[in-house]
């Protein structure tokens, strides 16, 4: 009796104590691993803070839809010019300088790169520039509030014998401009510059970007999905070891840097459709970059999808093409869309295979046939020289994150609706 006891209560001891290491081997695993978690996770909340805090200010709406070239206008007043004897009344606001005898008030801002530049922040209706004409077109010049003055040429009186010369520029600040305009009553040359350093010109060329290239992978990804994931099945087995081959050749092509897809994309795309880098032979070699996540993910999209489905619909007497196209790529459809997102992804975060391809010009007017920088290429561009801007490329990184954010939620959404139209909800 004392000996079945003694078994017992060991059997107990043994119990706990291999209990009590499976609960410490439990809590190293789950600590490590939450501990692994959480440098990615800061990781990423720092890229974000950074990015948020660095190029917050320099979004705006003109940022987006301004052109990134500035367009310099030559003003200067014509010969019938006589001393104007008009003064106007306005109460500038808060670090805003007005020059009475013009109508005109000046502050102080930025560029989109950081360089300090004075705007026309007030012009009165009847201001004093009805002389003032652009020299290149001899046209009447309107002076607009959020004129850029770059600088100007003014003068006491219109004798160039006897008149006192006073030259103002951005440089010097709102105030010294504003001064100068206040002391002169004659402007003999004036240079306007619009603000440029937009990125209107790179949206349109990364827009056209994805939907070249999705033109192009989407059918050619879910073509060669559908016969992997449905065809090279019903093959004879020496036909089935080729597929495999297929499939061991797309993994290893997802695994090949972008760079060199955009040095065989340089040499095969230029060749065939010219010299000079285009948004065709950019949207052409990122097909082939994007075609392995597509077969990849539509492949395991139609692998999810249970037997019985496609077996009902050959037991009913339906073709194998019927059952392809009505039975598994419709339900399929969100693991496409999920494949569809990841290939836009890549597509927009690009750069390396681009820079060959599609050319490093930052354009504002854009044709598919010429080359033009994508959003990626333009942070490229704006981070590869002497003078970095960082603000720049921090606010078009913004840019693209909202558009993943965008996209994501989007097929998120077409997901839904679709589950539940497949379910009759």
């Amino acid at each position: 009796m004392n000996s079945s006891a003694n078994s017992l209560n060991k059997q107990i001891a043994d119990f706990n104590h291999s209990n009590k290491k499976r609960r410490i081997r439990d809590f190293f695993s789950a600590g490590s691993t939450y501990l692994f978690s959480s440098f990615s996770l800061i990781a990423l909340i720092a890229i974000i803070v950074f990015i948020f805090s660095k190029g917050y200010s320099t979004l705006s709406w003109d940022f987006l839809t301004s052109d990134y070239r500035s367009e310099i206008v030559n003003v200067e007043t014509n010969s019938e010019v006589t001393v104007a004897t008009n003064t106007f009344e306005y109460t500038p606001g808060d670090n805003e300088y007005f020059a009475s005898n013009w109508g005109i008030s000046f502050v102080d801002s930025k560029n989109t790169e950081g360089n300090s530049i004075v705007l026309v922040k007030y012009v009165d209706s009847k201001a004093n520039t009805d002389s003032w004409i652009n020299s290149s077109s001899q046209d009447p010049f309107t002076l607009k509030e959020g004129d850029n003055i770059t600088s100007a040429q003014l003068w006491t009186s219109n004798d160039p014998d006897t008149s006192r010369v006073i030259v103002v520029s951005s440089s010097s600040g709102a105030e010294k401009m504003c001064k100068g305009f206040a002391e002169c009553s004659y402007l003999k040359t004036m240079t306007i510059t619009s603000k440029g350093g937009g990125i209107r010109g790179s949206l349109i060329s990364t827009l056209y970007l994805i939907l070249i290239t999705m033109s192009i992978a989407l059918p050619l990804g879910i073509g060669g999905a559908v016969f992997l994931g449905v065809y090279a099945d019903t093959l004879p087995t020496r036909f089935k070891k080729i597929a495999n081959i297929l499939r061991s050749l797309i993994d290893m092509i997802s695994g090949i840097p972008s760079i060199i897809f955009g040095l065989v994309g340089g040499v095969v795309f230029l060749t065939l459709f010219g010299q000079k880098g285009n948004l065709i032979t950019g949207g052409l070699t990122l097909a082939c970059m994007i075609l392995p996540i597509i077969i990849k993910s539509t492949e395991e999209a139609i692998r999810t999808i249970p037997k019985n489905m496609p077996l009902a619909s050959l037991a009913l007497g339906a073709s194998q093409t019927q059952t392809t196209f009505k039975i598994i790529i419709p339900n399929a459809l969100p693991g496409i869309l999920t494949s569809a997102l990841l290939g836009i992804g890549r597509v927009i975060g690009e750069s390396a295979a681009l820079i060959y391809t599609s050319g490093t010009a930052i354009q504002d007017y854009i044709i598919p046939t010429q080359g033009s920088a994508s959003l990626a290429v333009h942070i490229w561009s704006l981070m590869s020289g002497d003078n970095q801007n960082i603000e720049a490329s921090c606010a078009i990184s913004i840019v693209i994150l909202f558009v993943i954010l965008f996209l994501s939620l989007l097929i998120k959404l077409l997901s839904m609706k679709i589950n539940r139209y497949q379910k009759g909800k």
